[in-house]
């Protein structure tokens, strides 16, 4: 079994592709779009407050059933804000 199927099997994903968290334009909508395309979508933190990283990850689960993720920016000044 090649470690893409795996990755495809593990992570529920048709497709073994990884949408890029890139600041800004990575939204929920954009996240979701990808994971129902059949990859991994992503939603960027990047100078996003806590309230705004939580609106996107509710916007994203509106919108897909199915995984996504969540790149984490460590410097932010809310990143314990924004990991509970």
């Amino acid at each position: 079994m090649s470690i893409n199927s795996i990755l495809c099997r593990d992570l529920g994903l048709k497709y073994p592709i990884f949408q890029g968290g890139m600041a800004y334009i990575t939204t929920g909508v954009m996240a979701a779009a990808s994971s129902n395309a059949g990859g991994l979508g992503l939603i960027c933190s990047s100078g996003l407050t806590a309230q705004q990283v939580a609106d996107e990850i509710t916007a994203a689960k509106r919108l897909t059933d199915k995984p996504f993720g969540v790149n984490l920016m460590l410097q932010s000044p809310e990143i314990e804000q924004i990991l509970q």
